[in-house]
């Protein structure tokens, strides 16, 4: 009798500890899910809440509010980071003629090393320069499309190069380069045409 109530006993002890276990398992199981939950919860708040911040950036380009529509738009990045935000942020302040702020956040773009939006914000920095009469760094930024590996906006830095550089010869080197690298652009026929103009 006495084995017997002692393995009784350590049944019970056995069922305890599983019990134990089980509730502890339980408490980790709905932590993990209150904490997705809380995540995915959190996440479709910013995203609403980035979402009302571009519908009120656009408003403000619409109005030609441009300055305001730069500040909600790096507003609604903060909220979700959409690189597109920083773009069209880099864009109004253009807009607003505030180089500084556009450079500032396009060079944010810039160094993100997208393929997509990498050398738009390099090209759109380039003609803030050019615009500020400061040729030697639009060419700097243009020369950095032209040698990098992605072909977005290659064709149309190159032929910024040719149209701003004094060197006729480097000039024709560019031009040349958008005819037989570029044939499908929509810019070649005026490759083409200036470089005719070049030999003339």
């Amino acid at each position: 009798m006495k084995h017997k109530a002692e393995d009784v006993e350590t049944l019970k002890e056995k069922l305890v500890a599983q019990k134990k276990k089980l509730v502890i398992g339980v408490f980790i199981f709905l932590g993990i899910v209150f904490l997705i939950t809380g995540f995915y919860i959190y996440n479709l708040k910013q995203e609403s809440d980035a979402k009302e911040l571009e519908y009120e950036a656009y408003k403000a380009l619409f109005q030609r509010k441009f300055s305001q529509a730069g500040d909600l738009f790096v507003k609604a990045y903060e909220k979700k980071k959409k690189i597109i935000y920083l773009m069209n942020a880099g864009y109004s302040y253009s807009l607003a003629e505030d180089s500084k702020k556009a450079i500032e956040y396009l060079n944010k773009v810039a160094g993100m090393n997208d393929e997509a939006f990498s050398n738009l914000a390099k090209f759109k920095i380039a003609m803030i320069y050019l615009k500020n009469n400061d040729k030697e760094q639009a060419i700097k930024v243009l020369k950095e499309i032209v040698s990098g590996k992605s072909l977005v906006m290659k064709d149309v830095s190159l032929f910024e190069l040719a149209k701003i550089t004094e060197n006729k010869e480097e000039a024709r080197k560019y031009y040349e380069e958008i005819i037989s690298k570029f044939p499908d652009s929509a810019i070649v026929e005026e490759a083409k045409e200036a470089l005719k103009n070049l030999s003339n």
